[in-house]
């Protein structure tokens, strides 16, 4: 790119965190006093004469800090936590502009990691115009929100952010008159005076149903006008290069665990499901219902010039007499049978608002036909056919869109439940019968019989509600729920059941007959997920298992012989530590692809990645393209959980960026090529490495006496778990044990104490085993999956800081075991940093990515005194005799603002 253009996009960025931070130091002193904005001034200063090497500027930061009173610590916490808010806003923007300078000056060829770049790439390379039919015919990317509890940040804060991300947008239009300048910097410290009196942590724990809503506003905030885009890209792309290839229907969707994710939430109810799907369909409804109000007005083409085709006039006399409000329009635009048709179908919107959804699927009410996707896109395709393309490739064709991606339904609701309350279910029904009393301690070979030989008999007589425990009645009332769903609406609102720490094929068939007995004609697909290291290694033994049962062969071929199976990038990574974790994957997905080949499965992988690298983030399109060959074919399913929802999505610009580069990479990966063959000696050293690596952190984490004590004091997981950011406990159980912790509070609490451990712990240990650099650097060079692998722990290394790290270490009661503990941390951190640089012979940490280095590094002062604040909380926090008294709740508001501030600076949270 042109130095020039980007020394003027730089200038434009610093104008603008300027002018953000005059605003915000205005409104400081406006709205809390100008002796306070001097105090957060003069701790910034000092700040960053710490980051300089003043050792003196250190000590007087910490002295600083803890003489702070609660009052004043608050404010220059929410001051620099507001700053991140406005940062991150200000540098969205520039990436869009950058984005755009980019595309202007590589037109008319296609942006790298584009659709249209991946689409001009198969076609430099012969690929025919027959196998991309065959790609295209098979494309499936589906994107699974989740409510895993990582978004620190309140609704009513994201809207503003919103608000200001838009205002940054119109100051950064050519040819504003100065009215116009004027009046948006007002309004952005208006917005900016909002945030600041908005409280940042939210006064009760969120109910599943708010985070439903969540959810909902994502949809319609992020989703619902940015992914027909990338339906168009596809289209352009396919015309230029291959115009007799059609585009796929429906090939990039939306997915949902929020309401149907059970998984250690006992707030997951069949009602609560059952009003999360109420709420998908009424914000579809409402949306679509005010689109075709507006397509309407814009297809106002008379008959009298193109009169309708045949099918679409039968189709419309077939609907007379028509509806009071709808006969009026009718008559008064007796030659615009579009308008017609469009007030017709959102008519039939009106009615299907006041459908009682909930009392239908809960059973309370009877049921009747329910309109469904189908009958809106069949008149829209009528439409679209008589039209010329010049008016059809406008507002109609991304209404079309909009119908084929979220139909009635927003997203499929998957459910997700652990295959322990399954089992335990299943159990007591069993008992009751008197067929079995100890089905879940029976072996998993005699289990898979039995279950065999029950889905192979006449359904038993059952009462309404068998078993004995609530636990078991509910989980019965899931399965009728999910039978119910699919018989009145069809069988596009419910994804997959997802079982978690599924162990055996047993597992699956349980699932099986609970559907079958509970009286479900068309099950959704099972989906077990592997998330243990064994779990993943056994993975492929189990799924032999079930494609070899006749039974189980059934229930795939129902669905056309599709398999989804999920991997969990979370627990692996907690289980075995990052290097083994992610050879575990790798290792798990080439063998799930070969047994499902092995018996003509479709198989989806579904990748249960969070935001850090520590849970399967980076890079999304590297990610994919260092999959095992043959493992996407077409088919991508993966989470977008918490923050990264917003960061990734709430900028239209950045989330068509992120997004064609999903596209792109799964079009590039999926496409006929050469197999690479991975040589032997490669994976012997990736087995020796992980194996060194998980050994090493095994030691750590499992087998260090006193570690959890160390964790617990030197990070502030207490704290976390304290906050209202999701509905989800952040436990499995009371027990204090690393394997009964969440994934995410694993992560977060690291993370937020700067240690980044998860990230990178064991990649040193693992790397430092294998005497031979020339091989580790042949392998950097020529493996996708290893230089990923060292090129994600390169971002992790950057932002964990030891000697921050060092203050929370100090919180420690033991100092003998804390001294002890870190010291192991910080020779594996060097030990880390310095076998990656050898190995990618980079002479710093991201050489490849100066952007994000330099970004990393400018924010470093400004989290500094966050993490300050953080500790000397946390200091004054566990000082208290009583950690619920009173005088613990400024303290708390604290620490909520210093765990807002440093997510938003470090641009993560777990």
């Amino acid at each position: 790119m042109n130095s020039s253009v980007i020394q003027s996009l730089q200038m434009d960025i610093s104008q603008n965190i300027h002018l953000l931070g005059d605003l915000l130091g205005k409104v400081i002193s406006e709205l809390e006093s100008p002796e306070l904005f001097e105090i957060e001034e003069r701790i910034r200063a000092l700040a960053k004469a710490r980051r300089s090497g003043n050792k003196d500027a250190a000590e007087g930061l910490q002295q600083y800090v803890s003489s702070l009173k609660n009052e004043d610590a608050r404010v220059v916490a929410a001051a620099f936590a507001a700053y991140f808010d406005l940062v991150n806003l200000a540098e969205e923007d520039y990436r869009v502009r950058l984005l755009r300078q980019r595309e202007h000056e590589a037109f008319p060829e296609p942006v790298h990691e584009s659709i249209g770049e991946a689409i001009a790439t198969l076609k430099k390379r012969g690929v025919s115009a027959n196998e991309v039919a065959a790609l295209m015919e098979n494309l499936s990317i589906e994107l699974v929100l989740t409510a895993h509890p990582t978004e620190a940040r309140r609704r009513t804060i994201l809207s503003k952010t919103e608000r200001i991300a838009t205002l940054l947008n119109l100051l950064g239009q050519n040819g504003l008159y100065h009215y116009q300048k004027e009046n948006a910097i007002s309004a952005l410290q208006a917005v900016i005076s909002a945030l600041w009196l908005t409280d940042r942590s939210r006064a009760e724990k969120l109910t599943v149903t708010d985070e439903v809503r969540t959810g909902m506003y994502f949809v319609n905030s992020f989703f619902w006008n940015t992914l027909p885009t990338m339906y168009r890209d596809l289209e352009r792309a396919l015309a230029t290069h291959y115009p007799d290839v059609k585009a796929p229907h429906g090939w990039l969707k939306l997915a949902s665990w929020i309401g149907g994710d059970r998984d250690g939430n006992p707030f997951v109810k069949s009602d609560v499901t059952a009003e999360t799907l109420r709420l998908h369909r009424g914000l579809v409804v409402e949306n679509l219902r005010r689109e075709f109000n507006e397509l309407g007005r814009q297809l106002s083409v008379s008959s009298n010039r193109i009169p309708p085709p045949p099918e679409l006039q039968a189709w419309i006399d077939k609907r007379r007499p028509f509806p009071q409000h709808v006969d009026y329009i009718a008559k008064r635009y007796t030659h615009e049978p579009y308008r017609l048709v469009l007030s017709l179908l959102s008519n039939d919107l009106a009615e299907a608002s006041r459908d009682d959804m909930t009392s239908h699927l809960l059973g309370t009410h009877e049921h009747r036909a329910h309109l469904n996707e189908n009958d809106l896109l069949e008149p829209l395709r009528l439409i679209a056919s008589a039209l010329p393309k010049s008016l059809v490739r406008d507002e109609l064709q991304t209404v079309i869109h909009k119908v084929e991606i979220f139909g009635l339904h927003a997203a499929r609701l998957d459910i997700r439940e652990d295959s322990s309350r399954f089992n335990a279910a299943l159990s007591e029904i069993l008992r009751a019968l008197n067929i079995e009393s100890n089905f879940e301690t029976m072996p998993d070979e005699v289990r898979m019989e039995l279950l065999v030989q029950l889905l192979r008999q006449p359904i038993p007589e059952l009462s309404a509600y068998p078993g004995v425990t609530a636990a078991a009645a509910e989980t019965w009332l899931l399965f009728k729920l999910i039978g119910r769903t699919n018989q009145i609406y069809g069988n596009e609102l419910l994804g997959p059941i997802v079982i978690s720490m599924t162990h055996a094929a047993a597992d699956v068939l349980t699932v099986l007959l609970l559907a079958k007995w509970a009286g479900c004609k068309n099950l959704p697909s099972i989906t077990p997920l592997f998330e243990s290291i064994q779990d993943l290694k056994d993975a492929p033994v189990i799924l032999e298992q079930l494609f070899a049962s006749d039974i189980y062969r059934e229930h795939l071929q129902s669905h056309q012989n599709d398999q989804m199976v999920m991997i969990g990038y979370s627990d692996s990574n907690k289980d075995g530590g990052y290097v083994m974790a992610n050879w575990s994957l790798y290792q798990a997905q080439e063998e799930i692809t070969r047994v499902a080949a092995k018996y003509n499965i479709k198989l989806t992988i579904f990748h249960g990645r969070g935001g850090t690298i520590a849970r399967g983030g980076g890079p999304a399109n590297n990610a994919i393209r260092a999959q095992p060959a043959g493992s996407i074919n077409g088919r991508f399913r993966v989470t977008e959980q918490g923050e990264i929802i917003a960061s990734r999505y709430a900028n239209p610009g950045l989330a068509h960026r992120h997004l064609e580069q999903i596209a792109s990479a799964v079009i590039l990966a999926s496409a006929p090529h050469e197999e690479e063959i991975i040589p032997k000696k490669w994976r012997q050293t990736m087995d020796h490495i992980s194996r060194s690596g998980m050994e090493a952190y095994r030691s750590l984490v499992y087998e260090t006496p006193g570690f959890i004590e160390f964790w617990e004091s030197a990070t502030p997981l207490d704290e976390i778990k304290r906050l209202q950011i999701g509905s989800r406990p952040a436990s499995r159980a009371k027990a204090g044990a690393v394997n009964q912790i969440r994934a995410i509070p694993w992560v977060f609490s690291w993370m937020q104490s700067r240690f980044n451990l998860p990230s990178w712990y064991s990649l040193g240990t693992g790397l430092a085993a294998v005497d031979d650099l020339p091989l580790l650097q042949e392998m950097y060079d020529g493996w996708l999956f290893f230089r990923t692998l060292l090129n994600n722990s390169e971002i992790s290394l950057l932002k964990a800081d030891m000697d921050i790290s060092a203050l929370y270490v100090r919180l420690v009661p033991e100092k003998k075991l804390a001294d002890e503990i870190f010291g192991t941390i910080r020779s594996e951190y060097e030990r880390t940093r310095e076998s990656v640089l050898k190995i990618s012979r980079h002479a710093s940490l991201l050489e490849l990515e100066p952007v994000t280095r330099q970004a990393v590094q400018l924010r470093n002062p400004y989290v500094d005194p966050l993490n300050y604040i953080q500790v000397e909380t946390l200091r004054r926090l566990r000082a208290l005799h009583d950690p619920d008294c009173e005088a613990a709740k400024p303290l708390r508001e604290i620490m909520s603002l210093t765990i807002n501030g440093i997510a938003a600076g470090l641009r993560n949270t777990g």
